[in-house]
């Protein structure tokens, strides 16, 4: 901008056509010269604004600039203010509206009788609230929760354990601060946990009594305006529906098979040794005794193992639990060790002569009560898990490529196949619906079900029955390959494959989206940026949004790509250990990425994203955008256990960001995470409509025929103010997603008036 002021008066100064007219007297330069100091001065404090998020300051700034000069990159800078400014006024808008809708669904529901229901609105609720302390003080807030503790602890009694667990849910999102509605959402967790796993058709049970209340109150939140031959419509599509999914259920024996005693009594050992701070054996017996007294009191899990049915046998097992749990407690210094060992043979003995739970229930579940003693990140990784373990630490996967979803109606959609793969290359398409996995229906089966069934191991064969949208079916017999996930996406897939990574062609401005830390995502992000630099990119936005973390090694390496000297991180536990405290560096290399960086991150950012984003903001490499990060600031090391057949994962250590803060977010933490510099807030509804937008660009689609018409790019640099869509109609992304534009403009800011 001010280079263009400068630049005009210096060409009318030397051009010898007229110029004595463009001649000024002394005076005149001055004016000239302060009206330039003056325009500088007003971008930098514009710019300065922005990367503080205040953007009504900067929109006001940049007016006063455009009011001082009709230079076309001045008016361009206040568009985009005054642009991003409107998109924040409508999304501002919709969280209020959504608050008071919200609100009013509660009341409609307390005046129905339906406490329950109306009770996870209001936790709904809170988290749109402007002032949460506020909102907990309201009288019918107050009567809500009062009402819900009586009917938890009547569900707790009643045994019906979904009711109790949405309530505690409620409970900790509006009462944040009281920790036994943790610990009682915890036991109701677990207990629904038990009967998905060993009795799925007793959860089926409970679930079903819900199902009347929840259609009355769907009614009575959404009243139907679909004509009255709509049951009949839905009656004819169950009738099309399988009847049974069964031969898709996972059986408990093979997901706990060679699960044994030794296992767990190394891992327990392991973990005293290991764990980043102390660790007693009495915690760990109490955890491991109150997981199984709620295996041995879950109503329904009977149906699994008969003898919890005899009253007096799971009497005489729960004594003995309880006196085990004394005598750990009151073991003598010195002989922690020996007497829980003592008490799992106890254990097991006792078990065998009265309700004869098998050997690897008892053990995993012990395994699972004493390991929530530690921390979330802490557990065991069994013979069966192994193999999806390696899937997500490695980024590769035997199977036939593509990403699927389970749609309402319980259909198995293809969302996208993955470049150059065999389900791309057997030209299986987004929007088709896998109908048969191996003649067997897919209708209904979970999603993890369905990845299980359609992965194995390479050159195998798995056949998919798919039904294209006009409704035409075809059998595949596709051989099932390694694939390699890429963890490094652009901002729109080209067809046939690839990444545009442009998002404001005319800025020269790119997006680069990195899904989780993998051993490929350094050498992926060179290339990407490879590609960049043949675009002539001057600035990067990084979206680490939704990335759940992965690999360390990975996380150091792409934060390396951008500095070139000082910390990254540091590891260090709380006590003295085999575990010694790491530092990882930052060091000069010849191809290191100086553009500008701006960071996305949000509350489900976690670990190694954490990590790359809280180093590249403490050395002020990048600005920060978007909301407070997750906080799981653990590391965690993996201890074989016997034949490496399984293994223990272990919190042995914390991340500390270069200016000493650890990542980590403990049971009552107030700083945890990383702060962004900019902070954007996006609500549930909003989050989901700019992931739905994102999965739209995402789509892998065919090259289009000769003559064809190629799929369009989003207009991502329109600069009209934006509007509501019409019902129905899906956004773009930039105007479905503040924080993207947010980084889009403080890059646009940054980069206006700098060389090309």
């Amino acid at each position: 901008m001010i280079r263009a002021l400068r630049r005009a008066v210096l060409v009318a100064a030397i051009s010898g056509i007229g110029f004595s007219a463009w001649m000024t007297p002394r005076s005149g330069i001055a004016a000239e010269n302060q009206q330039v100091a003056e325009l500088q001065q007003l971008e930098t404090q514009a710019v300065k604004e922005a990367r503080a998020g205040h953007f009504d300051r900067t929109d006001e700034i940049l007016g006063q600039a455009k009011s001082l000069s009709h230079d076309p990159t001045v008016e361009q800078m206040a568009t985009w203010a005054t642009s991003f400014k409107s998109q924040l006024q409508i999304f501002a808008a919709e969280r209020h509206k959504q608050y008071d809708e919200l609100v009013g669904q509660v009341k409609l529901l307390l005046g129905h009788d339906k406490p329950d229901f109306a009770m996870d609105i209001a936790s709904r609720a809170f988290l749109l609230s402007d002032d949460k302390t506020a909102f907990r003080k309201e009288g019918w807030v107050d009567q809500l929760v009062t009402k819900s503790i009586g009917r938890a602890d009547k569900f707790d009694q009643d045994e019906e354990w979904i009711r109790s667990l949405r309530i505690y849910s409620d409970l900790a999102v509006i009462e944040p601060s009281v920790p036994i509605w943790k610990d009682r959402l915890k036991l109701s967790t677990r207990r629904v946990r038990l009967l998905a796993m060993y009795t799925p058709e007793s959860l089926k049970a409970l679930q079903a009594s819900e199902v009347k209340e929840r259609e009355q109150v769907e009614q009575l939140l959404r009243p139907t305006t679909q004509p009255a031959t709509q049951p009949a419509a839905t009656q004819a599509a169950k009738a099309d529906a399988p009847e049974t999914t069964d031969t898709f259920k996972i059986d408990w024996h093979d997901t706990l098979r060679g699960v044994r005693m030794d296992m767990l009594w190394e891992a327990l050992v392991d973990a005293d040794q290991n764990y980043y701070r102390g660790v007693s054996y009495k915690d760990l017996a109490s955890g491991g005794i109150r997981g199984l007294r709620a295996l041995a009191t879950t109503k329904g899990l009977e149906k699994a193992f008969p003898k919890l049915a005899d009253a007096d046998r799971r009497a005489e097992f729960l004594s003995t639990l309880e006196k085990l749990d004394t005598d750990n407690q009151n073991a003598p210094v010195g002989r922690e060790q020996e007497t829980l060992r003592l008490a799992l043979a106890k254990i097991q003995s006792v078990n065998r002569d009265t309700v004869a739970i098998p050997d690897p229930v008892l053990v995993s579940e012990f395994a699972d009560g004493a390991f929530e003693k530690l921390d979330p990140f802490t557990s065991m990784i069994w013979p069966s898990d192994l193999e999806e373990f390696n899937k997500t630490t490695q980024g590769k996967f035997s199977g036939v490529g593509v990403q699927i979803q389970s749609d309402e109606d319980g259909s198995l959609r293809v969302v996208s196949p993955l470049e150059d793969t065999p389900a791309y290359k057997a030209g299986i398409k987004s929007g088709d619906i896998i109908t048969f996995i191996d003649g067997k229906s897919a209708k209904g089966i979970s999603i993890n079900t369905a990845v299980r069934t359609i992965t194995g191991p390479p050159n195998t064969v798995v056949k998919l029955t798919i039904k294209s949208p006009d409704g035409k079916s075809k059998e595949y017999a596709i051989h099932r390959e390694t694939i390699h996930v890429a963890s490094v996406k652009g901002y729109i897939h080209r067809p046939g494959g690839g990444w545009d990574y442009t998002v404001d062609p005319q800025q020269k401005i790119a997006y680069i989206r990195i899904t989780n830390f993998t051993a490929d995502t350094a050498a992926e992000l060179n290339t990407a940026i490879e590609t960049m630099k043949v675009q002539h990119v001057r600035g990067i936005i990084m979206d680490l949004r939704y990335n759940p973390g992965g690999l360390l090694t990975a996380a150091t390496d792409v934060v390396d790509k951008f500095l070139d000297h000082g910390v990254i991180v540091s590891t260090r536990p709380d006590r003295e250990t085999n575990n010694q405290p790491t530092i990882a560096m930052a060091k000069p290399d010849a191809d290191d990425c100086t553009l500008p960086l701006v960071v996305l991150v949000n509350q489900y950012s976690a670990s190694a994203s954490e990590i790359v984003s809280g180093a590249l903001k403490d050395d002020h490499r990048a600005t920060i955008v978007g909301e407070r990060t997750f906080g799981k600031g653990s590391v965690q090391m993996l201890f074989p256990l016997n034949d490496r057949s399984a293994y223990l994962k272990l919190t042995t250590s914390h991340y500390y960001l270069p200016n000493g803060r650890c990542i980590h977010r403990e049971e009552n933490s107030k700083e945890w995470g990383v702060d962004p510099d900019v902070t954007v807030e996006m609500t549930p509804d909003q989050m989901r409509a700019a992931i739905d937008a994102r999965q739209d660009l995402d789509i892998l689609r065919d090259v289009a025929p000769a003559g064809g018409e190629q799929p369009k790019l989003n207009d991502a640099v329109k600069e009209a103010k934006p509007k509501e869509p019409a019902a129905g109609v899906k956004k773009d992304l930039l105007s479905s997603d503040p924080q993207l534009s947010a980084a889009l403009l403080l890059l646009r800011l940054e980069l206006t008036g700098a060389p090309s």
